[in-house]
């Protein structure tokens, strides 16, 4: 017998075969007019490949019964895929593996290239290497090795690629193109560059019709004005918005903004984060940090907003100043002017010093805190209250504070004695601190002036004598320890001083004196009981 034996069977026995079958059909057709008609047969997908032209064909034993060489443009189809190639072998019109010029044609979209291929029929998989493209529309994917699901349309590769469309460029080891609903999926050092930002991570999903990347692993965004980090989400690549969660932050050249869910437009600069958020001032000089429920951060004006639980912390020396507030707003507008803003319940704690009030402003750069609405400070121990309050904090600890209209600073004369305080009024009353033997901030030194009133009592070795109660125009205290240590008097000083036996302390009482000590933060924690 021949290795090579035609394509053709003969004609005349095929015209007989036809004949008789017919004939037959004939014959019990007439004894079926009785039976029901049997339902038609569903076609099967064909599950054979389907030479449509090549240059030279041939059987070849060598390569198995039902194999067959194909030589010069050769050209295949199978369930709507077209495979050109210069040669292949066709084995049962099952396998093909084909080589040199291979390109794959699916539809009008699709069009695959490479220098070698095997093709599966009943998987249709095609498995391409060297030099291989996959081309649809604007996008094209270069590897080494592709396998393609004609099928159901996926391409993947599992030895590194590149996908290149006209706004970015994304490479990974392994990669997956569902071409039914145009997305990708990306594992292992995944990269995706684009002229304003980087993308890099362990698993990225991508649709090319929205352009969205689904982040689903751990993950870094870096552009010139961010970098980002979050380990799920998604990033909208056409419109530059996202939603960044777990573990999810963005630092900039000022703040660090960490939260557990964070919506971020990049082309406006502006960020919401909720739920354990926190905002970290990256600049040496402020050493500050917000935290809270929900935070709008705007990156161009480095101004943040923050609600829900709202504090803010400032770093001073070894210690640090707590501020809440329902409502807190940050902003560094320059270089050097950096201030925040706290509205309702606002509440401070410092181990030296106290406070409340509605509303405060803090001037980072000047050191200076002022509180609005019925402000109060407490200090060691004393009391500060008036309609208007200004500190000045200092870099290390508190320095001074200016008390304007109802001003009274309020003084306990012995601690375990919940009547007798020393008290001194006046239009405006000017605080300065300074450490004790502890290393302590305590007020060393008032001046009052405008309307300045005193009530004090006096010390003789260790025991209390009297009680002085002045009136007069100014007036400057000092005090050491606990009490006062001595007093200076300005234009046309009243002076009454009363025996201690003589005088009920209640009475002792200067017209704006009030003690509020039960208002009082003891620590940090108490600033978020309303």
């Amino acid at each position: 017998m021949n290795a090579r034996k035609s394509l053709f069977t003969n004609t005349k026995s095929t015209k007989y075969n036809l004949v008789v079958f017919f004939v037959i059909a004939f014959i019990f057709s007439g004894f079926s007019q009785t039976k029901p008609k049997p339902k038609p047969v569903e076609e099967k997908p064909n599950k054979l490949i389907t030479i449509r032209h090549a240059k030279r064909l041939s059987y070849d034993q060598s390569l198995g019964i039902d194999a067959r060489r194909l030589i010069g443009d050769v050209e295949c189809e199978h369930e709507g895929a077209v495979m050109r190639c210069d040669s292949a072998y066709l084995y049962s019109d099952k396998k093909l593996q084909a080589f040199g010029h291979i390109s794959i044609i699916k539809g009008d979209s699709i069009f695959l290239y490479g220098d070698s291929l095997r093709y599966d029929a009943t998987t249709k998989l095609a498995n391409m290497k060297g030099n291989v493209r996959c081309i649809e529309k604007d996008m094209t994917l270069t590897t080494n090795t592709l396998i393609y699901d004609i099928g159901n349309s996926v391409a993947s590769y599992y030895e590194g690629g590149k996908i290149v469309n006209k706004e970015n460029t994304l490479t990974s080891k392994n990669g997956h193109y569902y071409s039914g609903n145009k997305e990708l999926t990306f594992h292992y050092d995944v990269v995706l560059t684009n002229p304003d930002y980087i993308i890099r991570g362990d698993t990225l999903r991508y649709n090319t019709i929205n352009k969205i990347a689904y982040i689903l692993g751990p993950t870094i965004i870096t552009s010139k004005e961010n970098y980002i980090y979050c380990e799920n989400g998604w990033y909208d690549t056409e419109n530059e918005i996202a939603r960044f969660s777990k573990n999810a932050l963005i630092v900039n050249e000022h703040q660090k903004l960490l939260g557990d869910s964070i919506f971020y437009n990049r082309k406006k600069g502006f960020a919401s984060a909720t739920k354990n958020v926190q905002i970290i001032d990256t600049t040496a000089k402020n050493k500050s940090f917000i935290v809270g429920d929900y935070a709008e951060h705007y990156e161009k004006r480095n101004k943040a907003i923050v609600t829900g639980h709202a504090i803010y912390g400032k770093i001073i020396e070894k210690d640090t100043l707590f501020m809440a507030a329902d409502t807190l707003f940050y902003e560094q507008p320059d270089s050097v002017h950096t201030f925040v803003k706290a509205f309702r319940h606002v509440k401070i704690f410092k181990k030296d010093l106290q406070g409340l009030c509605d509303s405060l402003t803090y001037l980072l750069h000047d050191s200076l805190m002022t509180m609005y609405n019925s402000p109060i400070l407490w200090t060691n121990n004393g009391q500060v209250t008036a309609k208007l309050i200004k500190v000045t904090a200092g870099e290390t600890n508190i320095k001074y504070f200016e008390l304007l209209n109802n001003a009274i600073v309020v003084q306990k004369v012995d601690s375990l004695d919940e009547k007798k305080f020393n008290q001194i009024e006046g239009k405006k009353i000017e605080g300065f601190f300074a450490k004790d033997s502890l290393g302590e901030q305590v007020i060393r030194k008032l001046n009052v002036i405008g309307n300045a009133q005193i009530i004090y009592y006096v010390k003789q070795k260790k025991n209390y004598k009297g009680v002085n109660k002045t009136a007069c125009s100014d007036l400057t205290t000092w005090f050491a320890g606990e009490g006062v240590d001595r007093v200076t008097f300005r234009n046309k000083p009243e002076s009454t001083v009363f025996p201690l036996k003589d005088i009920n302390d209640e009475d002792m009482r200067l017209k704006h004196f009030s003690w509020m000590e039960n208002k009082r933060p003891k620590k940090k924690e108490d600033i978020l009981i309303k």
